[in-house]
């Protein structure tokens, strides 16, 4: 019996059921216990089918490859003839955690005033609008061959706060890599700022080669500092939040 969405294809087809949606993405969308796409699929009233493939931690780059890649193909040929929309949720985890941010810190940002201080331009820029937004490139572009007609939505995350609080062990996404390069408690938070306007940035770039079909949800200051669970993921109620403020209105285009 469908109770939200499907992170098991089988078991979506053991319910005789075929996807209206097909997610693929990061923790935003595979969180245990809490993610964007059950608020979603509640703002459906669950009338929409969704099937949802990626893993936690996973970045822009590795979904757009591999197997990964193989198994989104498959999926929008598979289900070409029920599909209206396909959400996609990746890239912070292309520049967050200690070895990925340290590749784009400057390594000693103990005078940095701005955000943009502490980074090297040069590897943080072809980090957003190359490696990144190729990845979105190759995903789109498999949507565009087999699946036309399909709405896409992508998202840009929202101003996340660098408290070095983790998940289960899991961690050491932002306050960690910037203490390790003397980033300035006060500078931290612009820091992330800034690299959540940069990739806002390279996603609306990406957003103007596909204006018909891509939609860009824009949740960027939604969160109060009560609605993170951690360094990374908004609380149950957040991602509500977010999906009934930024989401709400751009679901409501796909026909019931």
């Amino acid at each position: 019996m469908e109770t939200g969405p499907y992170w098991d294809e089988d078991a979506m087809l053991a319910d005789a059921k075929l996807p209206k949606v097909l997610a693929l993405g990061d923790s935003w969308f595979c969180y245990p216990f809490n993610n964007l796409l059950n608020p979603i699929w509640n703002h459906w009233a669950g009338g929409k089918t969704i099937l949802c493939q990626g893993k936690v931690g996973a970045e822009a780059r590795e979904l757009a490859a591999g197997q990964w890649l193989k198994d989104f193909r498959f999926a929008l040929r598979g289900y070409k003839s029920t599909l209206q929309a396909v959400l996609l949720s990746a890239g912070g985890n292309d520049f967050a955690g200690m070895d990925d941010m340290l590749r784009i810190l400057k390594s000693e940002c103990s005078g940095a005033a701005t955000g943009e201080d502490c980074f090297n331009t040069q590897a943080v820029e072809s980090l957003m609008f190359h490696q990144v937004s190729d990845a979105y490139r190759t995903l789109l572009a498999e949507v565009t061959k087999y699946c036309p007609t399909a709405l896409v939505y992508a998202h840009n995350y929202d101003f996340a706060i660098p408290t070095g609080k983790g998940f289960l062990g899991f961690g050491h996404w932002l306050r960690d890599p910037m203490d390790a390069v003397h980033v300035p408690a006060a500078v931290q938070p612009l820091a992330v700022d800034y690299l959540i306007n940069l990739f806002s940035d390279a996603l609306a770039a990406v957003q103007k080669d596909y204006p018909d079909h891509v939609l860009l949800v824009d949740s960027r200051g939604t969160l109060a500092a009560t609605d993170w669970a951690n360094e990374l993921h908004p609380t149950p109620s957040g991602f509500t939040k977010i999906v009934d403020t930024a989401w709400a209105p751009l679901l409501d285009d796909l026909p019931s």
